[in-house]
């Protein structure tokens, strides 16, 4: 059983961690975890709730049936003339002992039936609160979908940058490494100062630390994907970080899509849905109109039963509802607070987008200049290395030029980060971060260099 069983695991596990090895493109990565999130199920699961709701709403037109079934046994004079009147029994003999009767005892059975034809607009005012129940949660399902979409995005950027920091800082201690290993041959012929040498070496601590810094962080993240897209272990993103070049962010354009998100949306059909509540309890003084019918057989001893029946229509009405008021204005309460939350719902969105368009913005004029200072700094180290080899520059210099470019080169990624962060976010802020501009972001950042 075990030599059956051993193989069939490996071919199970061996897809999965040749995965997670290999990486994965920003729309394989959005798909699985989408797939994986319980928020996004627990938003389905309420839009299936809502749907029955609705339907239990539509339903309750039809009325109701039900049967009724009881035994008694008794001597109370109404009862007993009653049963006999009912089991077809009575008899002029009855009433020689109506005043101290024997036991009467009988069996009946029956089914009654209710059918609404007004209900003070209760039914119609129900059916229309589940039909917007269930946009709210179709809307709250979507809206759902767009933030787990970017927090799988901001999860697989936040791995392709500590990958691409951990690799830089590798780098620059394996570069600063030959540097001081030439330095230490220079120091022991008396050739460099101790004081330089043991300056390059702190700075070179500085480097290690970083690398072993980042590189904690990349595992942490990983493992972080790893548990968002139910991986077992760790999940890499397959990818590098580039400006790709992304259109123009219209913000009239946003600003029109972000006043219908779906978070918005959904808040305004609470609001509808309070405002309906509202009219229910306002027309709860209306009188509600059933028809009925009924049909009932009695028998005294499970033989002979008779049966009788009852048609009829049945009104009733509230009156004199101390209550009433006060219901209806704290109807007329939770109606406002509804609305009122749309509103701050719609200018939360505002908000939000302003931000991540400025955020955007920011980054992206911030670009050129990270990467100029790239560019400076390592021009400024490929000068000193020449100079220092030649006895006219100090290995701490070199040191310390390395370290500059590390850092420089660590600030240009990190803004290149924030550009497509931003750009998601925007995209989310105004509900248009779907499954084709993932697909546009995946494409442009799918290729490592």
């Amino acid at each position: 059983m075990k030599r059956t069983l051993f193989p069939a695991a490996l071919i199970l596990i061996f897809p999965l961690t040749s995965m997670a090895q290999s990486g994965l493109s920003l729309a394989e990565t959005v798909k699985r975890g989408l797939d994986n999130d319980n928020t996004v199920k627990a938003q389905a699961q309420q839009v299936s709730g809502a749907k029955a709701g609705l339907r239990q709403a539509r339903m309750s037109r039809l009325g109701g049936f039900q049967l009724t079934g009881a035994y008694t046994d008794g001597t109370d004079p109404v009862y007993v003339f009653a049963s006999a009147m009912k089991q077809g029994t009575f008899s002029m003999a009855s009433l020689a002992d109506i005043n101290d009767p024997a036991p009467v005892r009988n069996y009946m059975g029956g089914i009654e039936a209710g059918v609404p034809l007004f209900t003070g607009f209760a039914i119609s005012n129900a059916v229309k609160m589940g039909g917007l129940g269930v946009e709210a949660a179709r809307d709250g399902y979507e809206r759902a979908k767009a933030g787990i979409t970017f927090k799988l995005t901001y999860q697989w950027l936040t791995v392709l940058l500590q990958a691409k920091l951990a690799e830089l800082a590798d780098q620059s201690v394996e570069a600063s490494s030959g540097e001081l290993t030439t330095a230490q041959m220079l120091k022991d012929r008396g050739m460099v100062l101790g004081s330089d040498y043991y300056g390059a070496e702190a700075i070179f601590s500085t480097l290690k630390g970083y690398s072993l810094a980042w590189h904690r962080a990349l595992d942490l993240e990983r493992e972080k994907l790893g548990i968002e897209i139910g991986l077992p272990g760790t999940a890499d993103a397959a990818g590098e970080l580039t400006d790709p070049g992304y259109p123009a962010l219209d913000r009239g354009t946003l600003e029109a899509a972000a006043a219908g998100r779906y978070d918005v949306r959904a808040m305004r059909k609470m609001a509808e849905i309070a405002g309906t509540k509202l009219a229910t309890q306002q027309d709860s003084v209306l009188p509600t109109i059933q028809a009925f019918g009924a049909w009932e057989t009695n028998s005294n001893s499970l033989s002979e039963f008779k049966g009788n029946r009852l048609l009829g229509v049945r009104l009733t009405m509230p009156i004199g509802d101390p209550a009433y008021f006060a219901k209806k204005d704290q109807a007329q309460a939770a109606a406002d607070e509804a609305r009122t939350r749309a509103d701050e719902a719609r200018k939360q969105a505002g908000i939000e987008l302003a931000e991540a368009i400025d955020d955007y913005s920011a980054a992206k004029e911030a670009l050129p200049v990270a990467e100029e200072t790239v560019k400076k700094a390592e021009k400024s180290l490929e000068l000193f290395r020449p100079l220092y080899r030649q006895g006219r520059q100090s290995v701490l210099e070199v040191l310390r030029a390395q370290a500059s470019v590390l850092q420089a080169q660590a600030a240009y990624y990190e803004t290149l980060y924030k550009l497509n962060l931003y750009h998601a976010q925007a995209l989310l802020a105004s509900e248009t971060l779907d499954a084709s501009a993932v697909q546009f972001m995946s494409d442009k950042l799918g290729t490592r260099s």
